[in-house]
């Protein structure tokens, strides 16, 4: 099972979903489909590029880069004068992101780390109005008390693949391999719905989609 909602429903959005992808983007997502690797899912891109374009924020701070095309999505919808931050892991894909931030001429809005998240995160300075969680889906717990110290009030946290193919909301559709990950991932659902410094939503949108608004004082 790899989809959270029924085909008609699945099939329905992402036909409905207009999102435009520039010659770079279709590049990477092609590039993703040859080695394969999954990239953001269109109707998440297009839910994405919406919140950024209507927030507005100047600094986005991404955890998880795969091979750039979230970033380039976030980075279309910042305009001219924003920038982002993004981690990877994997230097293999991290050599890939970097060669398609250079295709798109991306290189000074775009600054990415290299190494595990969680010890570059540790060492963060700054604050950002907008984060995107797309890391190991185990790590979310792990990241979360550092993004929420990064975000500034009346930012944006928001997270990708939290409801895990439906794990998280049904027992029966458990994979054992898997229990570790929807315990973790269900602690975390409920940590940031109940926090009191936060308002959530959880979209049933691609594999679950949280967006957490940082209240101001």
């Amino acid at each position: 099972m790899d989809r959270i909602n029924k085909e008609y429903i699945y099939e329905l959005i992402n036909n409905l979903s207009n999102y435009k992808d520039t010659d770079v983007m279709l590049s990477i997502r092609k590039q993703a489909q040859n080695n394969q690797l999954p990239i953001l899912r269109r109707p998440v891109a297009c839910l994405l590029d919406i919140l950024i374009r209507s927030s507005k924020p100047q600094n986005i701070l991404e955890i998880g880069t795969s091979i750039g095309y979230s970033t380039m999505v976030m980075l279309n919808a910042l305009g001219e004068t924003g920038k982002i931050y993004t981690m990877e892991m994997d230097d293999k894909i991290a050599d890939m992101a970097i060669n398609n931030f250079k295709q798109a001429g991306a290189l000074e809005r775009v600054k990415l780390f290299w190494g595990d998240a969680k010890e570059i995160l540790y060492y963060m300075e700054g604050s950002f109005d907008f984060i995107f969680m797309d890391g190991p889906k185990a790590q979310y717990l792990n990241y979360l008390p550092y993004c929420l110290d990064l975000l500034k009030p009346g930012g944006l946290l928001v997270c990708d693949d939290v409801l895990f193919y439906g794990m998280v909301a049904n027992k029966q559709i458990i994979n054992r391999r898997k229990i570790t990950i929807v315990k973790r991932m269900k602690k975390f659902l409920k940590i940031i719905s109940y926090h009191p410094d936060l308002n959530t939503a959880i979209v049933p949108l691609g594999d679950g989609v949280s967006i957490s608004y940082k209240k101001e004082a």
